[in-house]
């Protein structure tokens, strides 16, 4: 029965491959949005970063394209899994292939140093823009027996199997789209945006990692003892809300006036980026 389960979910997972997910939709919407917040001045400097990749959104989409065959040893660079025994983020300490976190402040650091290449400063800039969408989502800060979820298998009420990482990379967002319009998904994070931009957010990388986390445990995920089993289209709109707030909280660090790592890309963008 469970080899069955197997093969019906690798059929599953094959089929979702063709959809779009958060290493999509979200990780564009978050580089998208963070890039209408920036200032002329700063466009004006970043542009070139991003020109040959077209846009952003686009750019920040690269990191997912070279981990599975050109970089693969970026592969860790994306997650940070604790036991359950293990909640508290600041007390995390990164496997020798490196986590989101490390790789997080490794960029960061590759964009501050003047003495980077541009091609080291510009794939850095592209890395933190990607990072930065990965640790607002809770599945990425989630357990290492199931990586993250991948091996939370689901189904949907229509007997359409998943995992609970997909589930919240991606198609929750769908499901807002289908329900709503493929409007309503930007909208709402624009309103999210506008509510957060006056609002004080902590810095700090880890501070990000754990508000994932604390998300990923909440009751209400079913993603704790693997609590969740089927997904009901009422599970997926009870949490639109928060797909919204972790788009619109990853994009806010990305932009110019709004910093929550290491004063982010104002200090980053405006000195850093420029020419030897």
């Amino acid at each position: 029965m469970f080899s069955k389960r197997k093969f019906i979910f690798f059929c599953g997972f094959i089929f979702s491959l063709n959809l779009q997910a958060w290493w999509e939709t979200g990780h564009k919407m978050v580089c998208d949005k963070a890039y209408e917040l920036l200032t002329p001045s700063t466009i004006k400097t970043i542009d070139p970063l991003i020109k040959e990749l077209g846009s952003f959104g686009e750019a920040c989409l690269w990191a997912d394209w070279i981990k599975a065959e050109e970089r693969k040893e970026t592969r860790s660079w994306h997650y940070i899994n604790l036991p359950d025994s293990e909640q508290n983020i600041y007390k995390a300490k990164c496997p020798q292939n490196g986590c989101l976190i490390f790789s997080l402040h490794e960029q960061i650091a590759i964009l501050e140093d003047l003495s980077s290449t541009r091609q080291n400063k510009k794939e850095a800039l592209w890395f933190i823009g990607h990072f930065i969408g990965d640790i607002h989502q809770p599945m990425h800060v989630g357990y290492p027996h199931d990586r993250g979820g991948n091996d939370h298998l689901l189904e949907f009420t229509d007997g359409r199997q998943t995992n609970m990482h997909s589930l919240w990379d991606g198609q929750i967002i769908e499901h807002m789209e289908f329900t709503h319009s493929k409007n309503y998904f930007p909208k709402k994070v624009d309103e999210k945006i506008s509510q957060f931009l006056n609002v004080f957010h902590s810095n700090d990388i880890e501070s990000w990692a754990q508000e994932s986390r604390d998300l990923a445990m909440q009751p209400s995920v079913g993603y704790r003892d693997n609590e969740l089993e089927v997904v009901t289209d009422v599970y997926m709109e009870n949490h639109f809300d928060i797909i919204n707030e972790r788009i619109a909280l990853g994009a806010i660090p990305v932009s110019y006036t709004h910093l929550r790592a290491h004063e982010t890309l104002r200090y980053l963008v405006c000195r850093l980026l420029l020419e030897k």
